[in-house]
């Protein structure tokens, strides 16, 4: 199976919500962050280029920036596996949900609720720092138009048997 097929060809799995039901800016987020992660997977690979999606919808180079510390801040002081589906899966991995979520509660001003997000990625030295990016992407993504709601989706724990994968 190629690296960028999850096998998840028509629908999402039970209990996922569909990518499918995400508004503009969610959608956004989404695929921003699986552009960003695609060569983490597959480091041979043809994948998006995360930073052409900005250029794209319009939000400003300072937003990719944030989130490029972000996510670097993640990939490099994650303290588990995160769920992180390939560009083409049709549902959300429950850390997409999460940085949904994150996204959300900065545009709406809650700080504390992103930070408890984070806090399940990231030791408390790292939190600070990733909070200064996701704020940063927040904002101007906000300011282009790409607004989420600050609670997209009640959280869904993963069923006891799976695991925090990059798919």
């Amino acid at each position: 199976m190629p690296a960028d097929d999850c096998g998840h060809h028509l629908e999402p799995a039970p209990g996922e919500r569909s990518a499918l039901d995400l508004a503009s800016g969610e959608l956004f987020v989404l695929a921003a962050l699986r552009a960003w992660v695609a060569p983490l997977r597959d480091p041979e690979g043809t994948h998006p280029d995360w930073r052409a999606l900005f250029r794209m919808a319009g939000v400003a180079a300072d937003a990719a920036q944030g989130f490029d510390q972000l996510m670097g801040i993640v990939a490099r002081s994650a303290i588990r596996l995160l769920d992180v589906r390939c560009c083409r899966c049709p549902g959300l991995g429950a850390d997409e949900e999460a940085l949904l979520r994150i996204t959300g509660a900065l545009q709406a001003g809650e700080a504390l609720s992103a930070l408890e997000e984070l806090a399940d990625w990231l030791p408390q030295a790292a939190l600070v720092p990733a909070l200064q990016g996701a704020q940063r992407f927040a904002t101007l993504t906000a300011a282009a138009g790409l607004r989420l709601p600050s609670d997209p989706s009640p959280a869904q724990p993963p069923p006891a048997d799976a695991g925090r994968v990059l798919h």
